[in-house]
């Protein structure tokens, strides 16, 4: 086939090829959208597919050259330059093709604008010619898009919150508590009356009466008459062992420990239950005396029962708080403070009889029994001898 038809069919070709592109193009739901770059690509295409026009004045002027000599060598040919080939009338359908490729170029573009969709197109397939051996006249109707990266933003620095330092509150410093001191109890006093008695000394003061806590009774005794208010005693004092009671009405006391014909002193304290005094008396004085003695016991036999007779005591009352009795089978000195049994009591002072009856059962018939009275001086720390008889000896027929 000549060249000329070739190329008048190659580009019959490509107008429906283009027509068919179009179609597809409108019947896509607008998936694809060719822009201003894909119609521009389009024409620069369909102008490479056309003969160089200095190439087609070399051609004209070779084959008028080549015709002249064949005519002469074969006689006149028929053939097709570009001067008449865009003379003839198949240069038509060339130009209506490629009018409707820009059209369709262009009202592709429009309806892209004017929906404005801005998503990725779809690439639309190639349109190609029948493959031939000649230069292919084919267009790519669908340029691959390089999709643009669009710039990571740069995350905005959101600034690290200082906390607001506290400030430390430091305590506000207390004064260090003074203790209160406590006033010291003014000392109570005491009355004290010591009396010198046959056989000891006997004690009585006045009942502590005051605020402190009281806890108990001592009276100290010195040769001297200065006697500290202090427990342990000091200053020459001593505790007779004799005067400690823990009640406060118990006023009374004694002290055995002393020899006849001395002066001795006494002071009676109130004290807590730290030894602290806490009321004391003044400084009193009594002597020494021996225990006085009664003289003879007599011991008889009676219509009524056995007879005692004695001498009364007659120191003072208030050395005296009665008369014991006391016996023994076996014991030669009979005595009362050492335990030993009576026959009776006797509180009246003045009195120097005693008739034990006979239906008694203290005395047994026909038994010897060693008898004597004293005279005993009681107190709330307890008793002492003050007078007392000879002993007696009595068969009790």
């Amino acid at each position: 086939m000549p060249s000329d038809e070739r190329f008048a069919d190659r580009f019959a070709d490509l107008e429906r090829d283009l027509a068919a592109a179009g179609d597809r193009a409108r019947s896509a739901d607008f998936a694809s959208r060719p822009d201003r770059g894909f119609s521009d690509d389009l024409r620069d295409r369909l102008l490479s597919q056309l003969p160089d026009r200095g190439a087609a004045e070399s051609d004209r002027e070779h084959g008028r050259d080549h015709g002249r000599d064949h005519g002469r060598d074969h006689g006149p040919r028929v053939g097709w330059s570009l001067g008449q080939f865009f003379r003839v009338p198949r240069l038509v359908p060339a130009l209506v093709a490629t009018s409707l490729v820009f059209a369709a170029a262009v009202g592709a573009r429009e309806l892209y604008v004017a929906v404005g969709n801005g998503g990725t197109p779809t690439p639309v397939p190639s349109v190609s010619a029948e493959p031939s051996s000649e230069p292919s006249a084919s267009a790519s109707l669908a340029p691959t898009l390089e999709p643009t990266d669009a710039p990571t933003p740069e995350p905005t620095a959101v600034p690290t919150a200082v906390p607001t330092p506290v400030p430390t509150v430091k305590p506000t410093p207390k004064p260090t508590p003074v203790p209160t001191p406590v006033p010291t109890p003014v000392m109570g006093s005491l009355s004290l009356w010591p009396t010198t008695c046959n056989g000891g000394v006997v004690l009585n003061w006045s009942m502590y009466e005051g605020a402190g806590a009281f806890n108990h009774y001592t009276t100290l005794r010195s040769t001297s008459a200065e006697i500290p208010a202090a427990y342990p005693p000091s200053g020459g004092a001593v505790d007779p062992g004799t005067t400690y009671t823990s009640w406060p009405e118990k006023t009374s006391a004694y002290d055995i420990g002393v020899d006849p014909g001395v002066t001795y002193y006494y002071r009676t304290m109130a004290f807590n239950a730290d030894n602290g005094v806490i009321a004391a008396s003044s400084v009193a004085s009594a002597m020494g005396k021996p225990v006085k003695a009664l003289g003879t016991l007599v011991v008889e036999a009676v219509a009524d029962g056995t007879k005692l007779t004695w001498t009364p005591y007659g120191g003072s009352g208030e050395c005296f708080t009665y008369y014991k009795l006391v016996y023994s089978k076996t014991k030669a000195f009979p005595a009362y403070l050492e335990g030993d049994p009576y026959l009776a009591a006797i509180s009246d002072q003045a009195t120097g009889t005693f008739i034990d009856p006979a239906t008694s059962p203290q005395l047994e018939p026909w038994t010897t029994y060693y008898i004597r009275v004293q005279a005993i001086r009681a107190t709330y720390t307890g008793s002492f001898l003050v007078a007392q008889t000879d002993v007696a000896i009595y068969p009790l027929p």
